[in-house]
């Protein structure tokens, strides 16, 4: 074999090769090589939590969903085991229709993903628009269960500044539409699901473009302030069936509920020393607990 068709065929292996270890990281071919790890295995029992928008969660869903060996574990990722308590608490959110829990998809699907967020959330929308689009087909497809846990730190944040400045009415309505959203979301996803993603999708295209866009160019705070009213007015036009008037002390008990909800939630999953850490999004992905 002469010098030119060994190089032929050595370039031939190594891209086979490449595109081989490339579908199997975008979870097109599940690829599991003996004796090469990648990282943690996730125990029967456990789950993967990530605290951020960070751009591995997609990798590591898929890693769970195709039984890789986990990657790309930082310092605000880690795995855990399910406790008794834990799996209770989760069963119990989806099944009973609680009011701050959004569910999608397959219910017995053998991977459930949990996501804390907020719909004025910036960080939540810089992942949606990002990364999510390397989630979406799993839970289209029936592999992952998609499960949205209201987690309204946001919200609260346009409350808190409207309480030390009464006279700034404006933060009011921000905060009241910042609320409004989540129950809009809510009924889109009980009227019509199949267009649940889409409306999340659309609401954070919104606080991007109408909110963090400007607000970097012409760093201009007001910006921050504004977008959850244009996204709500947005939502209200698009589903016009899912148009939703809120008083103040209304949106208050509603965000007074979720954070409670999510304070009973949080030490069951997240490890004490991080627990303080905790914002949106948080991510929790897990083997389906009721199998």
């Amino acid at each position: 074999m002469n010098n030119k068709v060994i190089i032929i065929v050595v370039a031939v292996v190594v891209a086979v090769v490449a595109v081989v270890l490339v579908t199997s990281a975008l979870g097109i071919i599940p690829l599991s090589i003996p004796g090469l790890s990648f990282g943690k295995s996730l125990p029967s029992n456990g789950f993967v939590y990530v605290i951020g928008a960070y751009p591995n969660v997609p990798t590591l869903v898929r890693d769970v969903v195709y039984g890789h060996e986990l990657r790309g574990l930082g310092g605000s990722e880690g795995v855990g085991s399910l406790t008794p308590s834990a799996v209770q608490y989760i069963l119990k959110l989806v099944k009973n229709s609680n009011d701050y829990v959004i569910t999608y998809g397959n219910p017995k699907a053998s991977v459930w993903l949990l996501e804390f967020l907020d719909p004025v959330c910036p960080y939540c929308s810089i992942f949606d628009i990002y990364n999510f689009s390397q989630i979406a087909p799993l839970i289209r497809s029936g592999q992952v269960y998609y499960i949205v846990v209201y987690f309204p730190t946001h919200a609260l944040g346009y409350y808190q500044a409207y309480a030390q400045d009464p006279n700034a009415s404006v933060l009011l309505t921000a905060f009241n539409d910042s609320v409004a959203l989540w129950l809009q979301w809510k009924c889109i996803n009980s009227v019509n699901a199949s267009q649940t993603l889409s409306a999340i999708n659309e609401t954070y295209i919104a606080d991007f473009m109408y909110g963090l866009v400007p607000y970097v160019e012409y760093n201009n705070q007001a910006y921050l302030i504004y977008y959850p009213i244009f996204s709500y007015s947005l939502i209200n036009k698009t589903h016009p069936e899912c148009s939703i008037t809120l008083k103040p002390t209304q949106a208050v008990n509603i965000t007074n509920n979720a954070l409670n909800q999510v304070n009973n939630l949080i030490p069951l999953l997240i490890p004490k020393n991080l627990q303080s850490s905790v914002g949106t999004p948080l991510f929790i992905i897990m083997r389906n607990p009721g199998n």
